[in-house]
């Protein structure tokens, strides 16, 4: 994590889903309100300055998912790099797992290394060409971190079907975090105490976990590899769209 201090935020003018981002580029979006991260940034920096209280992180989260970001039928739209990178993730994965070679990634170059290794390589592949890039790649290395053990020597039969689904569900909570506390911006300045400062963090993605997991491992369960990328990136829209449609009902 760590992310809170690399961002100032959106620009309350700029679109509410910037064009490169859009997972729906041909439909209008509606014209953005110039304060609409306001209410947003001020409930979390109430909840940064009391260490991630639950209350308070739930109210700006209604915050973010209501004006800040336009509602549940615009907000996971910012998610249109995720959803592809995604869906590249257990295909990527799945091959490593299967011992099918993945054009970009040699399998071979990972044996005797750490899973650290991996991480990075992995997030790199990923990562693509959008201004999306260092949070794809930051997302995925914070998604092995927290699955597998990055002290771990690297062994393609760690990467079963249960992994690999955990990896996506993980991978998109981080994605949906960083987005998050990148768009707090300034909120992160209410609070000098750096133990809060994480504490708010944890607590934020946390949250997160919970809605993400609850819409998307119930997807997964019957085992990822039998999805094509198109219905993954889909299960991945889905459970942006419960996210955002939860949090909207949160005071």
């Amino acid at each position: 994590m760590g992310t809170s201090a690399s961002s100032r935020g959106t620009n309350g003018s700029q679109p509410l889903v910037p064009a490169w981002a859009d997972d729906q580029p041909g439909k209008k979006l509606p014209t953005p309100d110039p304060q609409r991260f306001r209410s947003f940034r001020t409930a979390f920096g109430k909840a940064v300055a009391g260490g991630g209280n639950a209350d308070d992180l739930q109210n700006a989260l209604g915050h973010f998912a209501r004006t800040a970001t336009g509602g549940s039928t615009v907000g996971p739209r910012r998610l249109g790099n995720i959803y592809v990178a995604g869906g590249n993730l257990v295909s990527a994965l799945s091959g490593v797992a299967q011992g099918i070679d993945v054009p970009g990634l040699d399998t071979n170059q990972f044996i005797g290394r750490s899973l650290d290794y991996f991480a990075q390589v992995l997030g790199q592949f990923l990562a693509g060409d959008t201004a999306d890039a260092d949070r794809i790649n930051a997302a995925i290395q914070e998604a092995v971190a927290s699955v597998l053990d990055l002290d771990a020597a690297f062994d393609p039969k760690l990467l079963t079907e249960d992994v690999i689904a955990e990896l996506l569900c993980e991978f998109t909570s981080q994605s949906i975090f960083q987005i998050i506390v990148e768009e707090a911006g300034g909120a992160w300045d209410r609070s000098d105490d750096a133990k809060k400062t994480a504490d708010c963090e944890a607590a934020l993605l946390d949250l997160i976990r919970v809605v993400v997991d609850k819409a998307l491992q119930t997807k997964l369960a019957s085992g990822v590899s039998q999805f094509t990328q198109d219905q993954l990136k889909d299960f991945m829209r889905q459970t942006a769209v419960s996210a955002w449609s939860e949090w909207e009902s949160y005071q």
